[in-house]
This record gives C-alpha cells, structure tokens and sequence, in this order.
C-alpha cells in the first residue's frame, strides 16, 4: 500500500497553505504512482504545489519502470518536439559557459537530445545520469555519450565533481527538492554552475491543452521566476540569468518553459524571500478555464455512456486516468484500452486489459481517442497505419 503524506512548502517550509483544487486519477493496475492529490498554494511564500503525496522512493520506482521518455516507437530517436528545443537550450548554456571541455553532467537526461545538442555545439567531456536502462543504452548507442543509470536520491559514488549540472524537466517531478538540490550541491566543484529548466507557470493559461493537464500525474511542483529563484537562492544558489521560451509542441499547444542559470555559492543562513503574488491568480485562471473545457468533453461522452455501445478507448496516461475518475466514462461499455507505450501494455484498467496498437487489427468496435496533443497523429496511426475504418469518436476540434 502506498501512504501519502502532507507536504510543507518545498521553497520556504511553511505548513500554512490554501487548497484550490483537488486532482483525481483512476487506477492501472501495476502502473499506478498516485490516485490524486491536492493542488495547494503557500500561505508563507506563494508557491503552487501537489500534495498529498507518496514518498521520493515511489517517484524513483515509478520513473524506472513506468518512463515514457523512451520513445520505443522512435527507436529512441528525438521527438519533432525536442528537436526544436534542445538546440535553444543549448545556446542557451553556451552564452554561460563557453568552455567547450567543462565537465558536465545531465540528469534525467532522457534519450540524451540536449548532450545531443550539446556534442553538436562543440562539448567534449558530457556525460548523462537517467533512471530508465533504456534511455541509458539509447544514449550510448544513438550518441556515443557515456550515461549511467541512476537518481539525484541514489547518485553512483564514481560521479565525481562537474563544472556544470542540468537539471533540464526535473525538479517539476520531484517530491523532496530540497535533497534533491542538496545532492546537486554534492556534484559540484567550488563556484560551479546548474542549469534548470521547468514548466513556466505564469504562461499556463496561454496554451489550450486538455483541462487539466498541467497537473498531471507526473508534474507536482508548479514553479515562476519568482519561486524557482526563491528555491534555488535558499539552497545556495546565485541567479545568473532566466530566459522565458516557447517551444510549439502541434494542434496549437504551446510548451511555456523557464530557463536558468544559477552559481553555486554558500547557503544563507537566512536566505530573502520574495512573495510569489502570482501563482494563486494564473493557477486559480488555469482552474476555470479548464472546467469550462472538460465540461464539453463530458458532454461529448455522455451519449456513448447512455447508448451503451461498445466502444474502445486509445490511451491511458493523464487524460484517460482523469476522465475516468471524474466523467461518466468509466460507465460506458468499454470493451479494452489501447496505448502505444509498451510499459502500459497488458496492465489493467477496471479489469480490462490494455493493448498494443495492432490488437485493433482484429476489432471493429469504435475507437475513442482520449488525448488532445496526440489526437491528429492516433488518427494518422488508425487510419494510414493500421488501414483500420473503425469510426472515431474525437474529443477536440484540433
């Protein structure tokens, strides 16, 4: 059984804080982290977190069996996605440290696109950490860049020091940051450097993803400028330079991302704290405007609910686990859920057994395409490469 356990503010340790929304997920058997939480603002300093939480060590399970950063249908090559960012990112870091033989470490380097990035712009001496054994053998085999499995909570002793650490989509899926940021500390040579990058939170309202979707199963620290530097500064760290960026991700999403550069300097022993004043409101907007979305979407379901036809169901991440708990969804005459992640496939859901792709092959029933981002691109799949003629049922005018 997995306890879940109240969190303080991760950025400033106050146990004061204001819920402004609770986050419900269904459960796959044999693939679960967590059924829901609380999305919480700090009553001291501002900060917008998940909690209600499992401890570190079921997150560090989770990302090494359940990772969807593999892209096994890539043969671990780079997503359209990361190939327009990775290279901004890498411009990025260059402008701030031009020394090409810098020893640097990337962790959760994933499929290792920014050490790609980083090789290309001239970098000789990278190395990645990742807690999948896939993405380590993807990165070797793609890249000839040297990674080693393991997490910021259990760091191989044989690491050594580094000039510079990336911590690039990390700390939004962290549950202790303060170790987390402790153990980087431990990698880095006197004065060195740490590179970040997370969501930006003050930009969640600009793109019209799926409702919810921000606060997924995977995402439960919701950071600005003002609250990362807030984190970083009390942990030891000078702000060198931020930089606000925008990576188009397709159907009209756009993925808001907050770069920046820190040094590593002593611990304060009373570090300042800015006031974060605007999570509450941008996450309080994000809140509304996805009511207003998913409220279509259960208008959309409500008739396959009432018909009680069998229908399909193609995919089983945040959406899917989301709609479930909250919908009539989990009413209608599901017959099987398909996903084209290999980690999920087999696994159960209500029961019903989750399937590759091509078991679609041998069905005819229709297929309910339950994600916005992916919608065009699993109707490209059903239909060119399956040649299936299942009617589909689509949630979003995308």
């Amino acid at each position: 059984m997995i306890l879940h356990k109240d969190r303080d503010c991760p950025v400033c340790g106050s146990k004061r804080k204001d819920i402004i929304f609770h986050q419900d997920f269904t459960n796959v058997s044999g693939g679960t982290l967590l059924t829901g939480y609380d999305v919480v603002i700090c009553l001291g300093c501002g900060f917008g977190y998940a909690d209600g939480l499992p401890e570190q060590a079921e997150f560090d399970s989770y990302y090494e069996q359940m990772s969807k950063y593999e892209y096994e249908y890539l043969d671990g090559e780079q997503s359209d996605f990361d190939a327009r960012r990775f290279p901004v990112a890498a411009d990025f870091i260059r402008s701030l440290l031009p020394d090409l033989q810098a020893r640097v470490l990337d962790i959760g380097c994933s499929n290792g696109g920014l050490l790609h990035a980083l090789q290309r712009t001239g970098y000789t001496n990278i190395m990645g950490l990742d807690p999948s054994p896939v993405c380590v053998r993807n990165v070797e085999r793609l890249y000839g860049i040297p990674v080693t499995a393991g997490t910021l909570s259990h760091l191989p002793p044989e690491l050594g020091l580094f000039d510079c650490v990336f911590l690039g989509a990390v700390l939004e899926h962290v549950r202790e940051l303060k170790t987390a940021l402790g153990q980087t500390r431990s990698l880095l040579k006197p004065g060195g450097l740490l590179y970040v990058e997370v969501p930006d939170i003050t930009r969640f309202t600009c793109s019209p993803d799926a409702p919810f979707q921000e606060f997924s199963i995977e995402h439960i620290n919701y950071f600005s400028v003002v609250s990362l530097k807030n984190l970083l500064i009390s942990e030891g760290f000078d702000m060198i330079r931020s930089s606000q960026t925008t990576t188009m991700l397709g159907n009209n999403i756009i993925s808001p991302e907050l770069k920046a550069m820190f040094r590593m300097v002593d611990i304060p022993s009373c570090p300042t704290i800015t006031q974060d004043t605007e999570t509450k409101r941008i996450l309080t907007e994000y809140i509304g405007n996805s009511r207003g979305v998913e409220t279509r979407i259960h208008m959309a379901i409500a008739p396959w609910v009432e018909n009680r036809k069998p229908i399909i169901v193609w995919g089983v991440g945040t959406h899917t686990q989301r709609l479930l708990a909250t919908s009539g969804l989990a009413q209608a005459s599901i017959q099987a859920f398909v996903d084209s992640n290999p980690r999920y496939q087999g696994k159960l859901i209500y029961g019903l057994p989750i399937l590759p792709p091509l078991a679609l092959k041998e069905r005819g029933e229709p297929i309910l395409i339950s994600s916005r981002f992916f919608q065009k691109e699993i109707e490209h799949q059903i239909r060119d490469e399956l040649g299936l003629g299942n009617e589909l049922i689509l949630l979003y005018d995308v």
